[in-house]
């Protein structure tokens, strides 16, 4: 939704010996008479900041009176935060949107297999260690593993998302509406319209996922996830966004994206061969230069490091395998290779041990690395 707002005009005194009220001042006014009462919901909270911000930067020249409408505006970001709403925060279309929808959902099944949940809250089945879903006909079929093939109707002007969880030990393959490629690994959740209708195609991410977006001028691409906005043409990447990892990244393989902290004003802009790293600790995005391989290489079945912390490899072959794999020593241990993930785990723990000079044993609850006796 757009919002026209008048330019402002010199200062000058109005009959009766009060300015004329804009729409920015109006805007200003309206959210400081409701802090600490809180009348307004959400929606009416974003709608009233994408009219202050807009006016902000929108105008020319800035005058007198700007001022203290700046400061006054700055003190409504700081309140509209303490409830949850940062200065740049997607703007209300998107807050009405992917993002939201995705953080209201609630997943209470923790089935072992792949779920494709559909917008009219059908629940589909995706058997295997690998799962394919392609979309066509703007949206309204989408053919599981190559066989299956389900129709969504539209509801008019309403946008309809969908929900493809992947839980550990198992990845899938999504081919948008716009013919945008997704893979997703293991312990991931995506969400995103079955069409893209808009101006911009947004989805949702939770883990990790490898994207080759196709470019469509006029139409980027958004990626959020609960930390970062990544915004995009047309390019490849792949994002790694798991809850219980200390960094979040953003890895670039070609094209140019733009990398947004949902908290503070951290950004980077990327070029391919570049990671932006989001440390969950002090919310800023650091950028490095790495072999892109190392993070892209598992959508091929593969796993490659170089000079690695154990307990990092230890960790995704946990969620790969979905495999509870352990260190009782050798921490401090690195591994430098290239790992198969299609040969058993066993051959994979091999390969390990041979590299570090560990052993390793299965229990109960999974797999312990340890130093040889």
């Amino acid at each position: 939704m757009s919002h026209h707002n008048k330019d402002f005009e010199p200062e000058e005194e109005q009959p009766g010996g009060r300015d004329e009220q804009t729409p920015l001042e109006a805007s200003v006014q309206q959210v400081v008479r409701s802090a600490g009462n809180e009348p307004f919901d959400e929606e009416d909270k974003a709608m009233l900041w994408n009219r202050i911000e807009h006016s902000i930067t929108a105008q020319q020249p800035k005058y007198r009176r700007l001022w203290w409408k700046v400061a006054a505006a700055a003190t409504i970001a700081a309140l509209i935060a303490a409830g949850g709403w940062m200065l740049r925060q997607p703007k209300p279309a998107t807050q009405k949107g992917v993002l939201v929808y995705a953080q209201q959902q609630t997943i209470t099944d923790t089935s072992t297999e792949t779920r494709l949940m559909l917008g009219n809250r059908k629940q589909v089945t995706l058997s295997g260690a690998s799962a394919s879903l392609t979309y066509s006909n703007n949206g309204t079929q989408v053919v599981v593993n190559n066989d299956r093939q389900y129709q969504q109707e539209r509801d008019g002007e309403t946008v309809q998302y969908n929900t493809l969880i992947v839980p550990y030990g198992r990845r899938a393959k999504i081919t948008l509406e716009d013919g945008s490629e997704v893979w997703l690994n293991a312990g991931s959740r995506m969400v995103y319209p079955v069409a893209f209708d808009g101006g911009s195609r947004e989805v949702f991410l939770e883990g990790e996922a490898y994207f080759e977006v196709v470019e469509k001028a006029g139409h980027p691409f958004f990626v959020y996830t609960k930390n970062l906005k990544t915004a995009v043409l047309g390019t490849a990447f792949n994002i790694s966004a798991y809850a219980d990892d200390a960094e979040q990244s953003v890895v670039l393989i070609r094209g140019s994206v733009k990398v947004h902290a949902n908290i503070g004003a951290a950004e980077q802009l990327l070029q391919p061969g570049y990671k932006a790293g989001y440390s969950m600790i002090d919310h800023q995005i650091s950028k490095a230069y790495v072999n892109v391989q190392e993070y892209a290489a598992w959508k091929d079945g593969r796993l490659m490091f170089e000079h690695a912390p154990l307990p990092q490899i230890l960790k995704k072959l946990s969620r790969y395998f979905n495999i509870r794999i352990t260190s009782g020593g050798g921490e401090q241990a690195t591994f430098s290779g290239d790992l198969d993930l299609t040969d058993d785990v066993g051959n994979v723990m091999d390969a390990i041990s041979a590299s570090t000079g560990l052993t390793y044993e299965h229990t109960p609850t999974g797999i312990i690395l340890k130093a040889k006796k």
